[in-house]
């Protein structure tokens, strides 16, 4: 099998890629360092000052960074005694090394990636180019901006922050700074805004130099399958959402029309047809004259079926906000494509919204490689080693943690039933209440973690919910989650990044708790990557205290009835129902299994987003640098008219390659390979927009003052794309992975028209 065939291929690359825990490299620099650090401890501010004034000059001189980085990382550790009252430990400056040098850090949760990251940037900063700290969330960026921000000063660099929603011109002066602590979608969606400037003004970055990416396995793998695209308003599709919502409400399942769960597929049965064509009074609703009424059918009904409210999104000022499935924010300004966006708002009785185009796009690979010199830290990257080898050139690095970690992690219970679960959860949280300790519980979803808040309640625990309906009190939730008897239920938005203290800030409340036995971790679900459940774990034991954590899941779990993985379990205990943790060790091995094999899985998914992201990637920068070399001239009134051409011509060019890429899987019913025939179709159009652009080059004479004043929008959305429809009984039992809904509607309209031309022949 194809996709069998594809995991063993990952996992036999992962064990060939450049993991490393040997230190001995980085041990001359660190003696070097250390030694410089004892020669300035009693140099005033000033002298520090300048000192680092000169190894700034010799560097914009043309002087490698390499040559000072002793000196530098000397005068870094010593600004963090005198602002902040840290002492960087040795470990931390190996890691600082090693970062400097490619690589992706290893560090255990807890063990101070954020001041590790402030000692590299400084360093590659000196060159007056400007860095890149890309962080997990907007929340992290803020709050390390704010927080290392004395540092910054003290050595004479400025430090800036981007936030979502931030107006230009303070983005502008951010993206101007020293150091730049952003997340890297936004700095995606401000690089895609850039690219279509018309006026200095409107360019936001300037050039990229260098990029630290904390989280990266989180950022470079995880995200990397969800492309950036930056999309503009244009008119609706010619029927009546409101009314077509309405209808399918009405709709019977298993009679009107068929869900498949496991495969994230809807469609009408022969009578849901009929019934259809009989509402809306219409002979065939395959004919092309009803093709926008099909396609809107087929919408309504996953946005019934297959998007959750309080899962997938939420209902806010009367506005549709949709969840990041791996951070558990709400993403401002994010729409679904293809139609889908306004189902779901027809779907919930909302005004609809009109419809988006695409006007730009990257993925997060090709945005990384905009950068000459990138480099990462993480907790968890050597599950990743393969891909950071593979897609960026990087190499893994492990540090060891400064104290031994303590914390206890047991063994997952594991129960038949949700109800069973939820049950055991409130049991768990009772005795560890008990005791005073203060207790994390890890949801995958609002609905999710409203629904345990509720359920403790009835119970007389007293909890705090952290979820994306109140992402604005985040900071303060999380500085009271480490209190002495604080119970804190929290979606995504607390895996990872999060530095939950224990006691707070109040010393006495610290050693209460540490005696007590620390912070308690309970996770209420697996994730689709072990690295997920791995970060949760690490919010408890962080830099030696003690922690423990706990997962008490169930077989009616999202994960285990998306991805179909009762069908990995001996037949006896497919259907076992039961109150109490399911003793057999065949269950915790067939979990493991299984997201061995999803990893596995959404690893082809991104290497198949980077084989087609690729191609048209290439054809971008040649169209996008044509374009840069008019907007840096100095024509005056046809600069702006050659730009908007290049614009719009590259936007219909982007919408006719989503269609094209939509339906490229049905060439395999021919024999043929997707990937080729998309490469040869691609390339046909791109050399007719080429011919088309030089047309309408040669005509800039003759202004359209009404294109001249067409707005220019600013919406955007991410989709998941995969290139293989087709999967074997055993995959399609375990989930068509790598489909997003709104990518539906062109091969299912495929499908519904060849069954409707069946039923009339």
């Amino acid at each position: 099998m194809k996709v069998t065939q594809t995991i063993k291929t990952f996992f036999h690359k992962f064990k060939q890629t450049t993991v490393t825990d040997d230190l001995g490299p980085y041990e001359r620099t660190l003696q070097q360092t250390l030694e410089h650090a004892d020669g300035i401890l009693y140099k005033t501010d000033a002298e520090l000052r300048q000192l680092t004034d000169d190894i700034k000059a010799r560097i914009q001189a043309g002087e490698a960074p390499d040559a000072h980085m002793p000196r530098l990382y000397a005068l870094v550790i010593e600004a963090f005694k005198r602002t902040l009252h840290m002492t960087p430990y040795r470990v931390q400056v190996m890691a600082a090394i090693a970062l400097h040098e490619r690589n992706v850090v290893e560090m255990q949760t807890g063990e101070g990636k954020t001041l590790v990251a402030v000692m590299t940037a400084c360093l590659n900063a000196l060159a007056g180019k400007g860095v890149h700290i890309l962080t997990f969330n907007d929340y992290l960026a803020k709050r390390d901006a704010h927080w290392m921000r004395p540092v910054y000063t003290f050595l004479g660099l400025s430090v800036g922050y981007i936030q979502e929603n931030m107006p230009v011109a303070e983005k502008r002066r951010a993206y101007r700074s020293d150091v730049t602590y952003a997340t890297a979608k936004e700095v995606g969606f401000d690089y895609l805004r850039s690219c279509m400037a018309y006026t200095p003004d409107e360019v936001i970055l300037r050039d990229f130099h260098y990029a630290i990416v904390d989280e990266a396995d989180a950022i470079l793998i995880d995200e990397a399958r969800n492309p950036l695209v930056f999309a503009g308003t244009m008119a609706g599709l010619p029927v009546d959402h409101l009314q077509i919502a309405r209808y399918v409400s009405g709709l019977t399942p298993y009679r009107d029309f068929m869900l498949d769960e496991y495969a994230r597929n809807v469609f009408l049965t022969d009578h849901g047809i009929g019934k259809t064509e009989a509402f809306f009074a219409i002979p065939n609703l395959y004919d092309d004259d009803h093709h926008h009424l099909l396609i809107a059918v087929n919408l309504a009904l996953q946005a019934r079926t297959m998007l959750r409210k309080d899962v997938d999104y939420i209902l806010e000022d009367g506005r549709i906000k949709l969840v990041d499935e791996f951070t558990g924010r709400v993403v401002e300004d994010r729409k679904w494509q293809n139609g889908l966006q306004a189902a779901v708002e027809a779907k919930e009785g909302l005004a609809v919204a009109s419809e988006g185009s695409i006007l730009n796009a990257i993925s997060l690979q090709h945005l990384m490689q905009c950068y000459p010199k990138v480099s990462g830290m993480t907790g968890t990257a050597q599950h990743a080693a393969e891909e950071f080898a593979g897609f960026y050139g990087l190499g893994v690095s492990i540090i060891p943690p400064h104290k031994p970690r303590r914390r206890i992690d047991y063994p997952d219970k594991i129960f038949t039933h949700k109800a069973a679960k939820v049950r055991a959860i409130i049991d768990e949280v009772q005795r560890v209440h008990q005791t005073g300790r203060p207790i994390l519980i890890g949801t995958l979803t609002v609905k999710e973690s409203e629904e345990l808040q509720a359920e403790m309640q009835r119970h007389g625990i007293a909890s705090t919910v952290l979820n994306a309906r109140n992402n604005e009190s985040e900071a303060a939730i999380i500085a009271q989650a480490g209190l002495p008897g604080a119970v804190t239920i929290s979606t995504n938005m607390a895996g990872r990044g999060t530095d939950i203290l224990l006691g707070g800030t109040d010393q006495h409340a610290k050693d209460t708790v540490v005696a007590l036995g620390g912070l308690h971790i309970i996770g209420t679900n697996r994730h689709e990557s072990v690295r997920i459940d791995q970060q949760l774990k690490g919010r408890a034991g962080r830099q030696g205290d003690p922690g423990s954590s706990q997962f008490i899941i169930s077989m009616e779990d999202d994960l285990m009835v998306k991805y179909g993985l009762k069908s990995l379990l001996p037949e006896p205990l497919r259907n076992l129902r039961q109150d109490g943790p399911i003793g057999h060790a065949t269950i915790a091995r067939s979990i493991a299994q299984a997201q061995r094999i999803i990893e596995g899985q959404l690893y082809e998914i991104r290497l198949n987003l980077h084989q087609y992201a690729h191609f048209t990637e290439r054809q971008r920068t040649i169209l996008f640098n044509r374009r840069q070399d008019i907007f840096v001239s100095a024509e005056s009134p046809t600069r702006e008219y050659k730009l908007l051409q290049h614009d719009l011509l590259w936007s219909y060019y982007m919408n006719d390659i989503a269609a094209l890429r939509e339906g490229i899987h049905w060439q395999r019913m021919a024999g043929k390979n997707p990937l080729h025939e998309f490469h040869k179709s691609s390339d046909a159009m791109f050399r007719q927009l080429m011919t088309d652009l030089e047309d309408k080059l040669d005509n800039a004479h003759t202004l359209d003052v009404s294109e001249l004043q067409r707005k220019r929008p600013s919406s955007t959305w991410t989709y998941l794309v995969n290139d293989n429809p087709f999967k074997s009984p055993f995959v399609q039992l375990l989930g068509n992975i790598g489909y997003q809904v709104d990518l539906l509607a062109g091969p299912l309209l495929m499908i519904l028209r060849m069954l409707g031309w069946g039923r009339r022949k």
